[in-house]
């Protein structure tokens, strides 16, 4: 025998002996997938028999894909090929792919349609099992079913055999969609384009079965899509997925329904935009939808995988006890692993290790201590199946995890962990590469940036430099827009580092990423609670930006960060009133405009009004979890709460509008206001924050105009301080129910000028300004702020006596400006006027009638009995309200500290029998003096004034009641009260008050108002004049006016002249409680 070469060489040249009979006589040779010639087949088996003597390593891969084909005989299955691809599992290489397409290609005939037609199918067949086969290198079974497939369209063409083309781009594209080889960015692209492709020919009509599938194909790419934005790529997943169940209905198709809730429990998990807590939840009911279908018995595999998901949103959960969802998620992972063991599924058996490994790294039963020694365990259990070479991403995952776990471990010495951290965050970024997998790399990069930050070995000024680096690189994938979750968490790492080092740049950069991204969370969250939360969560770094702008005299940029926090609520809801899609009718106008009513009175509640937490917030694993190979996305939220329904409503609309323009306006730019428009140099503005954090301290911004440039300053406030003041209004209201708080009302109010060190914050304003707006911050708006008094160099003054163009107060600049901006009526002024609904406030009454004359003709009044809810409620009301100029309510009013949307204006009408004490209790308003009214039947509240009342045309809406101007005092300071109602309703002026007020005194006040702003049609000056005369006057001369200036006769003066006797006899009506408890809000 010669060689075994000359053999080798002896074989090849009988093959193509073979070849070239098979193409001139197909009757006797022809090669199919039904046969194939037993001469070419006996030549493969000698060749397969020679090849552990010596032949060349490409007779080898050919010798095993004849061994494949002569399987092919008894018909192409797993049962079996499987056998023969275990067996030579270490030969299934890439070339072996290449001698599998060279043998293709070799044995194509332009000749012969019909064979290579039916090479092609079987080649194509062979790729979705070498594709699904579960053993050997999981890289090089996928190389070999891309060059297959690939192979296999060159004759599959979509003009000669659309569907098969069809399926086969089907294929390919799963294969490019798990590829382990290549970059991973470009893998999924080719994966969407193969999709793509296959819906060309994938119509829903032609093919609905496989235009689902396709859809869920696709789904699953954009899950995994690395280019683009991340939060649009979950969304068009979702997408994806609910076009599928279009077809893929329970009652059609149960199994595929299944897998596909399935996939969108993954997504629901994965999901970026709306709510966290919302997602996570709809991610579990979409699973436990699946485990009605898919049982452990009929669908063992699929059953397992369900409950990996279910772990894994578990493991996420923000409702519910955080320990006992924790414990969930051990149970989930661990009945997975009771079908999903190593041998059966070894990839599947990893990641649940390394599920297990993250879930006990959060684990909050238990030892802590323990609880890591177990993640590590778990990590390195899953280390032995997920190798670097067979699976580098979730190779890199568990290295990072395992950096996580050693960051955080008990035992063993400190430093010796974070060393251990440090060295397995830089080998999962070996693989993690910026272009590869920029999101894990940006995970990896803000892991190793804490390690680098706790670090003990090494050069401190060397650690602090690697920290900040990573932090930095971060961020440059972490932005605010496509990861404000992970840029929040990221930003904040980084900017509470430069504030430890007193390195103030970092820590701006940090911090101004980190609320960039709270306000991003914010915009895309639909609960009020939800968005108060978030902003609640993060208001430590608004605290910190703050004193690092200052530390670097950024004033401006300190001033914006206070703004930012302010009023969002308010804010959000005064620009999305005003906006309208400018190709809507007039009737979608209208639409519109209505759902954002009721819209903003649901966000305006203290309480959630949708998805109540059932238990403690908890925060999401520190982990990565990846656990479904088939991701996924999500059909309707099951259950939809009224805010739900109406935010889906005006979606829906907006789709029907179709304004593409629109929803470029929607959100609020955070920007301080041009300053040199908003103020004169006459003015002076001040506003003030309380951080979160009272060790630092408070501040109070003084914004003036010096030549025509803004000129900022800032108070400083030390802790002690602070401390003063947040005593000061723990003791405040506490005796409001009883006499003596009117009594030591101004004693009190000269303590809170000493804590507020007024004098140092006005002493520096230029002379020149005699306009004052205030800007209070949390508990400092329920304040009479211009009504402290001031020593400068003089006998101390109210400021409302020292600024003589007025004081008024404002929500936020950013409302100031938004009010100044909107436009104003310029037409005759409309009076409209309740008066005295509940006949009880004699002086009330007495009050509409003298201010009447000012406006008639144009006056439109309710009076008495006739103020009635169904009255307000009237379209001819409703239709005068609207073209009002002036609205004076004249009666009781009332805050409900419990309920803000209570609160209310008193109309007329009869409480309702009492039925159901439950309701009764919630609709009922308490007055101070313990006169109860049912709120349903006898009060125009807040939430009505929110969804009902629209006055575009209003210039001031005077409420001459108690408590208008009170407001919840929560720690995000939403301006939540009447006050708020009415700006949002369309004026951009209330003039409210502070606590409940004289019937006698107001009465003067709001005439003597109405007298000035009749002459000086300001309402800061008129409210301005209107209270320093009501301070100052005398007895004498109040009658004179009543007599010279109100025309009473001497019937009606006498009268005035008993009543004074009720109060101070030289000055009736210069003790605090009487004249400061009145401000002018907005403009």
């Amino acid at each position: 025998m010669s060689s075994w070469r000359e053999k080798w060489q002896n074989l090849w040249q009988r093959l193509n002996i073979l070849l070239l009979f098979a193409s001139q006589s197909p009757r006797t040779s022809h090669l199919t997938v039904e046969g194939i010639s037993p001469e070419y087949l006996a030549i493969g088996l000698e060749i397969l028999e020679a090849q552990n003597s010596g032949l060349t390593s490409r007779s080898e891969y050919l010798a095993i894909w004849l061994k494949i084909l002569k399987a092919q005989k008894s018909g192409l299955s797993r049962k079996k090929v499987y056998p023969i691809f275990q067996k030579y599992q270490d030969k299934l290489d890439l070339e072996f792919a290449e001698t599998l397409s060279q043998w293709f290609h070799s044995q194509l005939d332009p000749k012969r349609i019909r064979k290579n037609e039916d090479l092609a199918k079987h080649l194509n067949n062979f790729a979705v099992y070498i594709q699904q086969f579960p053993l050997g290198s999981r890289a090089n079974n996928l190389e070999i079913a891309i060059v297959a497939y690939q192979a296999a369209l060159e004759v599959i063409t979509r003009t000669a055999f659309p569907e098969d083309w069809a399926r086969t781009q089907n294929n390919l594209g799963n294969a490019y969609q798990t590829r382990i080889r290549g970059e991973r960015a470009d893998n999924i692209e080719s994966a969407i384009r193969c999709y793509q492709a296959a819906l060309e020919v994938f119509t829903r009509t032609a093919f609905p079965y496989e235009w689902a599938t396709t859809q869920i194909n696709l789904g699953a790419a954009y899950s995994d899509r690395i280019r683009g934005e991340r939060a649009d790529n979950i969304e068009s997943a979702i997408g994806y997925y609910q076009a599928a169940l279009e077809v893929f209905t329970r009652t059609a198709f149960p199994y595929e329904w299944a897998t596909t809730q399935i996939n969108l429990g993954a997504a629901y998990s994965d999901r970026i935009r709306g709510e966290r807590a919302d997602n996570i939840e709809s991610a579990i009911g979409y699973y436990q939808a699946a485990l009605e279908v898919i049982t452990r018995t009929a669908f063992p595999e699929d059953w397992a995988r369900t409950q990996m998901g279910l772990g894994n949103a578990y493991s996420d959960r923000i409702r519910g006890e955080r320990a006992d969802n924790i414990e969930s998620a051990i149970g989930y992972y661990q009945a997975a692993l009771e079908v999903i063991t190593r041998t059966a599924f070894p990839e599947y058996w990893a990641m649940t290790q390394n599920n297990l490994g993250i879930a006990y790294s959060d684990r909050i039963r238990g030892e802590r201590a323990d609880n890591i020694e177990s993640a590590i365990g778990y990590y390195q259990a899953a280390l032995e199946v997920i190798t670097r070479t067979a699976f580098p991403e979730y190779w890199a995952m568990t290295q990072n995890n395992l950096g996580i776990a050693y960051s955080d471990r008990i035992r063993g010495e400190r430093a010796d962990n974070i060393e251990s951290a440090i060295g397995y965050y830089q080998a999962a970024l070996e693989v993690r590469t910026r272009t590869a997998f920029p999101e894990y790399w940006a995970t990896t990069q803000n892991n190793l940036g804490s390690a680098y930050s706790d670090r003990i070995r090494g050069e401190r000024a060397d650690n602090i430099e690697s920290a900040i680096h990573c932090f930095q690189s971060a961020l440059e994938v972490y932005t605010p827009s496509s990861f404000p979750l992970d840029c929040l968490k990221t930003g904040r790492n980084l900017g509470n580092f430069g504030y430890d080092l007193q390195n103030w740049e970092i820590a701006i950069q940090g911090y101004d990423n980190a609320i960039r991204a709270v306000e991003q969370s914010r915009d895309w969250a639909t609960s009020p609670d939800t968005k108060r939360q978030i902003l609640e969560d993060a208001l430590p770094l608004y605290g910190k930006m703050i004193q690092a702008c200052i530390h670097l005299e950024r004033y401006e940029q300190a001033l914006l960060t206070v703004d930012r926090s302010k009023s969002r609520t308010l804010m959000e809801m005064l620009t999305s009133a005003d906006l309208v899609p400018k190709n809507a009718t007039p009737e979608q106008q209208e639409q519109y405009r209505q759902l954002n009513r009721e819209i903003a009175a649901l966000q305006q509640s203290f309480a959630p009004t949708e998805n109540p937490t059932d238990g403690k917030t908890g925060t999401p694993g520190s982990g990565e979890i990846r656990a479904n190979l088939e991701l996924a996305t999500a059909t309707e939220a099951r259950g939809t709460t009224p805010l739900q329904s109406l935010l889906q409503q005006r979606q829906t609309l907006l789709a029907e509008i179709n304004d593409p323009a629109f929803n470029a306006f929607q959100t609020v730019r955070p920007q301080l206001p041009d300053f040199r428009q908003l103020l004169t140099p006459e003015t002076a503005l001040i506003e003030w924050y309380l951080p979160q954090d009272p060790n630092l301290g408070a501040w109070a911004f003084t914004v003036t105009l010096d030549e025509d440039r803004p000129h900022i300053d800032v108070h400083c406030y030390s802790a002690d301080q602070r401390q003063r003041l947040d005593q000061f209004n723990q003791t405040y209201f506490a005796d409001y129910r009883q006499a003596s708080w009117y009594q030591a009302l101004g004693d009190r109010l000269d303590d809170l000028t000493e804590y507020l060190h007024l004098s140092d914050i006005i002493a520096p304003l230029p002379p020149i300004c005699q306009r004052l707006i205030l800007i209070p911050h949390l508990y400092l708006h329920l304040f009479p702020l211009h009504a402290l008094s001031v020593d400068l160099n003089a006998p101390a003054t109210p400021l409302l006596e020292r600024f003589s163009q007025g004081v008024s107060y404002a929500p936020s600049c950013q409302i100031l400006d938004y009010l100044h901006n909107r436009p104003q009526p310029a037409t005759a002024p409309q009076f409209f006027a309740v008066q005295n609904p509940t006949k009880d406030l004699n002086y009330a009454q007495m009050e509409v009638e003298f201010i009447r004359p000012y406006f008639d003709p144009n006056c439109y009044i309710l009076s008495q009995e006739a103020a009635t809810k169904s009255a307000l409620n009237r379209r001819e009301t409703l239709e005068k309200l609207r073209e009002s100029h002036l609205i004076h309510f004249s009666c009781h009013g009332a805050f409900d500290g419990a309920n803000p949307l209570n609160s209310a204006i008193i109309l007329a009408g009869d409480a309702p029998l009492e039925s159901d004490p439950t309701e009764k209790k919630r609709q009922t308003l308490t007055l101070r003096n313990g006169r109860c009214f049912d709120t349903a039947q006898q009060g125009l509240t807040l939430g009505e004034i929110y969804r009902n009342l629209d006055i575009p045309a209003c210039r001031l809406v005077m409420l001459s009641a108690c408590e208008t101007g009170l407001m919840g005092s929560l720690l995000t300071d939403e301006y939540i009260g009447l006050a708020s109602g009415f700006l949002y309703a369309g004026t951009p002026t209330v003039v409210s008050s502070l606590w409940c007020v004289d019937d006698f005194a107001t009465a003067c006040l709001a005439i003597r108002f109405y007298y000035e702003f009749w002459k000086d049609a300001r309402v800061v000056m008129a409210l301005h004049k209107a209270q320093n005369w009501l301070r100052e006057v005398s007895a004498a001369g109040f009658l004179e006016w009543c007599s010279d200036g109100l025309k009473m006769t001497e019937e009606e003066c006498d009268k005035i002249d008993l009543k004074l006797m009720d109060y101070h006899e030289s000055c009736p009506f210069g003790d605090w409680r009487y004249w400061s408890a009145f401000v002018a809000i907005g403009l």
